[in-house]
């Protein structure tokens, strides 16, 4: 009765799991001191079949370990864009001004959009987005917009950004010592600093398109102060700018003749919005469409800006995304006549309008690319007038307008000629017109079919082809021209004041048309001080009856752009552009690689 019974966890038990503990390190000292001499003559020890059983069993294992490991990084992490790769892209005509003030060129523009940020930008989809400003608000009689800006923006050379950028922008387009071609959409604009990083325009009276104003590249005062207003155009900061954009400038690559051959931009690095992701963006010279095209076959660049349906086409084929982009873009013939009388008589321009076969210019020389226009905004566009009558090609109606105007045939030359006065008084003109354009492929096919068809009329006609920026400077700009086929660009809101108004008859104003009508003018004038759209399109569809009756222009289509770009390059959307520049509107989220990222 005196003895005990022994239980689980008593004292007793304590010994045996003291010696289990020994053994275990043991085991481990004796598994620590195995040679590797030792390890590797293991497998002897085990049949060949236990040795495959254990071999498939220990792969297995591998294999669900990582298909696991795989299924938990996909889970818990995500692909995005990843930092690498870089844009090649071709451009036509070398960049002057890589700067928003002075921008005179496509290439300018391009370039500038990636180095500059705007106050407001338009997306992909052409909606007004915030770039450089937070908000902005609009008073009830539309003529006090109130900007707020984001903070902890940088330049690219590390300075600050604030209000004082934005202001001494405007006021350097408005002085007129600069010459910037944006001065007129400027005018009548008084801008104030509320602090430093709010500011306030107030416009001298209502102005319905000023939003589209604020989509303005702002370039730094800290740097532009110090240049004289004379000398500003030829600065240094035109070709080598600084920005706060999502590129900044790294180098410029020249010819011996100085001409330039690219230039480079890197990734900005303290991007105030998402990316950009393409680390390097080069931008090289190239002399016409079809020399980009030869470079996009040969690997030299990635992407390029095709205003050629014909050598679009050529790229289908190949590794390429084709963007098709409608621009609010008229090609038109304007005749001058000041430097030609006979063109100032309304029979003559109605004759020549209805001696162009429109159907077949879009059929031989834009091939797929355009649609009719029959008035000064393109189908489409916001006030175009669908009620305009199109001009039919009718060339026996041509010549019997002509005919009826006093126009004969000359003696043994075939062109037409028409006398006036008496006797010694006796004066006679011949219809003889010079038709110069730039030397786009497709306007250079163009000039030569409307020479066809006049010289079907009996017009004498001589077709001069040019190189843009001699187009541009010796000609368009001191108004040198009989005849002149070219485009007028339209914005996202079509205000065609710059194109048709009396003010803007001479340089810099865009009036190439040389037409004046005070009925016009004044309906140019109430559809910008109207905020009411309803009102605005009945100006602007008032305005193109009247240009049409006046045969202001002879009106011939709307071009198509096309945007190519390769496969590799993702996040390219480009639904709605309007300018060409505009296409860079989304790059920094463009991307050419991935990697995967925790969500």
């Amino acid at each position: 009765m005196g003895s005990t019974h022994k239980r689980p966890g008593s004292p007793a038990t304590k010994p045996a799991a003291t010696e289990n503990g020994s053994k275990s390190s043991a085991n481990w000292a004796t598994i620590r001191n195995v040679t590797l001499r030792q390890w590797l003559y293991l497998p002897r020890l085990f049949s060949r079949r236990e040795g495959m059983r254990i071999l498939i069993v220990g792969g297995l294992a591998l294999v669900a370990l990582g298909v696991l490991g795989t299924r938990l990084i996909v889970r818990i992490t995500v692909m995005r864009p990843a930092v690498s790769g870089t844009l090649r892209e071709g451009i036509i005509r070398e960049p002057r001004f890589i700067n928003p003030v002075f921008a005179s060129n496509d290439a300018d523009r391009d370039i500038a959009s990636l180095v500059f940020s705007k106050l407001i930008r338009y997306d992909p989809r052409g909606e007004a987005a915030m770039d450089l400003a937070e908000k902005v608000e609009t008073s009830a009689d539309g003529r006090t917009y109130t900007v707020h800006l984001r903070r902890g923006i940088k330049w690219h050379d590390g300075e600050n950004f604030s209000a004082d950028d934005v202001i001494f922008t405007v006021k350097t387009i408005q002085d007129p010592e600069y010459k910037s071609p944006l001065r007129q959409n400027w005018q009548g604009v008084a801008v104030e600093k509320i602090d430093d990083f709010t500011l306030r325009f107030v416009l001298r009276q209502t102005y319905a398109p000023f939003l589209e104003n604020l989509s303005l590249g702002i370039i730094p005062e800290h740097l532009w102060r110090k240049i004289p207003r004379g000398t500003a155009v030829l600065s240094d900061l035109n070709l080598k700018p600084v920005g706060t954009g999502p590129y900044a400038f790294n180098k410029l690559t020249r010819r011996v003749d100085g001409s330039i051959i690219s230039v480079s931009l890197t990734r900005n690095k303290n991007y105030y919005l998402e990316g950009p992701f393409i680390k390097e963006v080069i931008f090289s010279v190239y002399d016409s469409d079809a020399e980009l095209v030869a470079s996009y076959r040969r690997n030299e660049i990635d992407s390029l800006f095709l205003t050629s349906a014909e050598s679009a086409g050529e790229l289908k084929p190949l590794d390429v995304k084709l963007f098709r982009l409608s621009l609010p873009k008229i090609f038109a013939v304007f005749l001058n006549p000041g430097a030609n009388p006979p063109l100032g008589r309304k029979a003559v321009r109605q004759a020549l309008m209805s001696a162009v076969e429109r159907e077949a210019i879009i059929a031989n020389a834009a091939g797929d690319g355009g649609i009719l226009v029959n008035s000064a905004i393109p189908p489409g566009t916001f006030g175009f007038n669908p009620d305009i009558n199109p001009p039919k090609y009718d060339l026996a109606y041509a010549q019997k307008l002509l005919k009826d105007d006093g126009w004969k045939e000359g003696k043994g030359d075939g062109v037409l000629e028409r006398s006036e006065g008496r006797a010694k008084n006796r004066k006679t003109e011949k219809l003889e017109i010079r038709l110069v354009t730039s030397d786009s492929p497709e306007l250079a096919k163009t000039a030569e079919l409307i020479a066809g068809m006049w010289r079907a009329l009996g017009v004498k006609t001589e077709v001069k082809i040019m190189p843009i920026n001699d187009l541009e400077s010796s000609v368009i700009r001191p108004r040198a021209y009989e005849a002149l086929l070219f485009g007028e660009v339209l914005g996202h809101d079509p205000d065609p004041f710059a194109f048709w108004h009396t003010s803007q008859l001479k340089d810099p104003g865009l009036n190439i048309a040389l037409y004046s009508n005070r009925a016009v003018d004044s309906l140019l004038e109430g559809a910008r001080s109207t905020s009411e759209p309803s009102l605005r399109e009945a100006k602007y569809r008032e305005f193109q009856r009247l240009v049409a009756s006046d045969s202001g222009a002879i009106f011939l289509y709307s071009p198509n752009a096309y945007y190519a770009i390769r496969k590799n390059v993702q996040g390219v959307v480009l639904d709605a552009v309007t300018l060409p520049d505009e296409r860079f509107n989304g790059i920094n989220s463009w991307y050419v690689g991935t990697g995967r990222k925790l969500k």
